[in-house]
């Protein structure tokens, strides 16, 4: 055995993800390979590029992952520790701290070691104590929040090896967010209702390194890139700056909050440092039902929000949810038209999960409205999740298919195109993007035709178009619509490839969907309104988690949350 050797492993399961040839670097490897104690080798492995077949001895294999790859990790773990059976193998990642919530850590009862939160300083201290020759006791190995002030570069010199695998970089840029929606698992990790920022300077000499080995496509990982504004202006500020000295084009998509429309300024600096894609959770076109997820942020001038915020030139992938409890029986039909009338050209809807440590995951729990199987993890899935919904399942499953025949229709995507081109034309606050675009053709194939997979993808791809004459004519209707526009409004071939990719992702991944691939869950006809408020009450205790430093965040939030289904129990009642 090669001592002093750390091998991380990623071994994602890529079915649910649609990202087909796009893809990118696990930033969480690169990340703890940074903190690795001097004396130490470092690995990385990913599975989706690798094979585990030529990975060598080590003394500590480490991997992570999200609930979804349970399968994949344990398929990997299984193949080297059957070739390396005195290595130690560890876990972590947000795959620990989920099993925690929802007890069920004993579906990583093959790991040696299963570490908890934030590994820069853990992983470290556990490596210098093998070192040591320590006896480590303890299999649970728990993190207490890690300061991105302290963060270092990642392994560059590990990055360069494989940067021919991927499809641009991912920089992670701050963690945490001050919102508190009662579905999301962000809020719940410790202090991660408070800042928790890199040092622009790190994030621009990271940027550089990357640009100066060819990288030109970037994702900022983070929670709500706008959480702190005025650390937001800043970076935005380092980017701009580090742009005109060295004349850098690059494009970078981010995650943040609707509210950055009213931030000009912020928007304005954003386009000019290359931002184009900014995945923004809009959830439910509903007041009631973003006031019962606290989504407040979201309850004012939704439909202006929008059309702002792509006025200045953004692409917006939005995120959009079925399933809550004030949810009516339009709200299909609802979003639909809510696409067309704002122009957003993305979007992947999905139905509510209730995630583990969430608020709404304890008050599914008590209500016994939770769908708990015993013997598996919470998974997120499209069709299939683990609440009993208010609303009749076959309504939703019926309104969930209507939806995708509507929305894979031409003329509905023609209609949402046209409307996104037409908002641009006539906005005074456009910003052209210098960086090529985050949707690089010629990237995009060249990762396409490597993997088997992705070819097959590929062809799929090319055959739903060929098959389908309406919505072959509709790309073409739409390329030269954007070539017209592109004279006055540069750039927009990006706005045209992300709608086509989106559509064509949307298409393929539910195509033949039947009603019986549809596992939905209902409360029955025999359901009490009246105790729908009662159920929300989180002051209860409920032993079965571990506190956290966010349940003193939990009133807040119960006031909105208490407020919307309260106006629904007493609209049930009229009705």
């Amino acid at each position: 055995m090669t001592l002093n050797k750390i091998t991380f492993v990623h071994a994602p399961l890529i079915r649910y993800d649609q990202n087909y040839g796009t893809l990118f670097i696990p930033l969480w490897a690169y990340t703890l390979a940074a903190h690795v104690p001097a004396g130490w080798h470092s690995e990385i492995v990913d599975t989706i590029v690798d094979d585990l077949a030529d990975v060598g001895p080590a003394q500590v294999f480490a991997f992570s992952g999200i609930n979804q790859d349970l399968q994949t990790v344990l398929a990997a773990h299984d193949a080297l520790r059957a070739r390396h059976p005195d290595a130690l193998f560890i876990v972590g990642g947000p795959i620990t701290w989920s099993f925690e919530q929802e007890g069920k850590l004993r579906l990583l009862d093959a790991f040696d070691h299963v570490f908890i939160l934030d590994g820069e300083e853990t992983l470290p201290e556990f490596l210098n104590a093998l070192e040591r020759g320590d006896r480590i006791q303890d299999r649970i190995v728990r993190a207490k929040r890690f300061e991105l002030s302290r963060a270092r570069e990642i392994r560059f010199d590990l990055f360069e090896r494989k940067i021919d695998s991927y499809y641009g970089a991912v920089i992670e840029v701050s963690r945490g967010c001050p919102f508190l929606c009662e579905f999301c698992d962000i809020r719940v990790l410790p202090g991660n209702n408070r800042a928790n920022n890199k040092d622009p300077e790190l994030i621009v000499r990271e940027l550089d390194a990357h640009y100066r080995l060819g990288v030109r496509r970037f994702q900022f990982a983070c929670d709500n890139f706008i959480g702190d504004i005025q650390w937001a202006r800043s970076c935005v500020a380092a980017i701009n700056d580090w742009k005109r000295r060295v004349n850098a084009k690059i494009s970078i998509f981010t995650w943040l909050t609707i509210n950055l429309y009213k931030l000009p300024d912020l928007m304005r600096a954003m386009r000019e440092a290359g931002f184009s894609i900014l995945f923004i959770g809009i959830e439910s076109v509903n007041g009631n039902s973003l006031l019962e997820t606290a989504k407040v942020q979201n309850n004012e001038r939704l439909e202006e929000a929008v059309a702002t915020v792509q006025s200045y030139g953004f692409v917006i992938a939005p995120g959009f949810i079925f399933g809550f409890d004030s949810d009516t029986e339009t709200v299909f039909g609802d979003t639909l038209d809510f696409m067309v009338r704002t122009g957003t050209i993305g979007g992947d809807p999905s139905f509510l999960m209730a995630l583990p440590g969430t608020p709404l995951f304890q008050r599914m729990r008590r209500s016994g409205r939770l769908v708990d199987d015993e013997h598996a993890p919470t998974v997120r899935m499209k069709i299939t999740t683990n609440i009993r919904y208010l609303q009749d399942p076959d309504f939703l499953a019926d309104g969930f298919l209507g939806f995708l025949a509507r929305y894979n229709d031409a003329s509905f995507q023609l209609s949402r195109f046209t409307q996104h081109l037409r908002l641009i034309a006539e906005s005074p606050n456009f910003v052209a993007n210098d960086g090529g675009g985050y949707a690089s053709p010629a990237e995009y194939i060249k990762l396409q035709l490597r993997d088997a997979d992705n070819r097959r993808m590929f062809l799929r791809r090319l055959g739903f178009l060929l098959a389908h004459p309406g919505a072959l004519l509709t790309a073409i209707r739409a390329r030269f619509a954007v070539a017209r526009l592109s004279r006055k409004r540069p750039g927009l071939d990006l706005h045209f490839k992300y709608w086509l990719y989106v559509w064509t992702n949307l298409a393929l991944k539910y195509e033949g969907l039947k009603r019986s691939d549809l596992e939905l869950h209902g409360v029955g006809p025999d359901f009490d309104y009246a105790t729908l408020v009662a159920q929300s009450d989180t002051t209860r205790s409920d032993e079965s988690r571990p506190r956290v430093a966010g349940d003193t965040k939990d009133a807040h939030q119960r006031r909105y949350t208490d407020l919307a289904l309260r106006r629904l129990a007493e609209s049930r009642a009229k009705a």
